[in-house]
């Protein structure tokens, strides 16, 4: 019989690189592998469908917890209050003495975790009662070794399902491509600014941003720096739609100040286009400046706009840098290579006696 694993996240009519990762584990070889069942706790919305999806996720868990109990637990966090919300799902497993794993895809958690004293001890208690903790990279190893033994963390990668070299066709105006939440944190007004410089030398190129967020902002900022004519707001797009916007774009622009490591990346990669991004988080664990894209400090705008004339100017260095990309994603991203790592996880866990969780 398939061993029972239950999966906490958001639900997967959300948005963003959680649902994308929670849906990549139950389209791979995992779900062949065991018995996954899904407990979704957070929806965007209004704070009332925010609770109604937090209380029937949380009775939802002590019904199995005491009728069908499940052997692991795997739960997928952020910072805030996705850290507060699982942290009921991290204790009562606890109680009822089942493993969890917790799958952090916090951006920010070490700005969350120093915010407060109080707040530090609350993430020490909580996250010391985790079994294992997977993070996205070695730099987010390095920061919770801190906190939790050293031992009990797993570096799993991000993944995409691998997608043969494509060659991208040859276009007078190139097209850029920017994926994510519209706001600060993902540098949307400085690419703004970057655009607006490059109009002003004669660049030309289109810039396509796909997200949702602060749309009215980003509208009132393009139309006040008068770059409209290149530059369109598509909104939040998924699926097909992103796939297609990958397919047809030159080059993807994410100049974040803080990040874990993001989809958006990894999908770009996987589809030959050089990246220009910030040098945070776990970004330059995965981009070489100068070799598959360019990397800046958050917040240099001149930077941004001299990275992104190279790439949109020069057919040749995007060609070469794309295809190294996907070279990476085939090495070291593919996801159906990362899920034997989790499956070998999940098995560590299963596997150990259960005395091990009482301590």
């Amino acid at each position: 019989m398939k061993r029972r694993i239950m999966v906490v996240g958001s639900s997967l009519k959300d948005m963003g690189g959680i649902v994308t990762v929670i849906r990549n584990i139950e389209n791979s070889r995992i779900a062949q592998e065991y018995e996954l069942s899904r407990l979704e706790t957070y929806i965007t919305g209004s704070v009332i469908a925010k609770l109604a999806i937090f209380l029937n996720g949380a009775m939802r868990f002590l019904w199995r917890m005491f009728f069908k109990r499940p052997e692991l637990v795997h739960i997928h966090m952020a910072e805030k209050g996705s850290f507060y919300r699982k942290m009921f799902f991290i204790l009562t497993s606890r109680v009822f003495n089942v493993p969890t794993i917790v799958h952090i895809h916090a951006a920010s958690f070490d700005e969350f975790y120093r915010s407060s004293r109080f707040q530090m001890k609350v993430c020490d208690y909580v996250l010391r009662k985790v079994n294992k903790l997977i993070v996205l990279s070695n730099y987010w190893k390095d920061y919770f070794s801190s906190i939790v033994p050293e031992e009990r963390i797993e570096v799993l990668y991000n993944g995409v399902f691998y997608k043969e070299p494509c060659i991208k066709a040859a276009r007078n105006e190139p097209t850029c491509l920017f994926l994510g939440r519209l706001g600060e944190r993902k540098g949307t007004y400085d690419l703004l600014q970057a655009i607006r410089i490059l109009k002003q030398r004669g660049v030309r190129a289109q810039f396509l941003l796909a997200g949702d967020g602060q749309m009215e902002l980003t509208e009132k900022k393009i139309e006040e720096y008068g770059i409209g004519g290149c530059t369109k707001l598509l909104g939040w797009i998924d699926g097909k739609q992103k796939e297609e916007l990958l397919q047809n774009a030159d080059a993807l622009v994410l100049p974040s100040y803080n990040e874990g490591l993001p989809m958006a990346i990894l999908e770009a990669m996987n589809e030959c286009l050089p990246v220009i991004s910030t040098t945070v988080g776990s970004i330059p664990e995965v981009i070489v400046n100068g070799e598959n894209g360019f990397l800046i400090q958050p917040g240099d705008i001149e930077e941004l706009a001299r990275s992104l004339q190279d790439i949109l100017l020069n057919e040749e260095l995007r060609n070469r840098m794309g295809k190294a990309n996907n070279q990476i994603i085939s090495e070291r991203f593919d996801l159906n290579n990362l899920m034997g790592k989790l499956s070998s996880v999940y098995r560590e866990l299963l596997s150990s006696p259960k005395k091990e969780f009482t301590s």
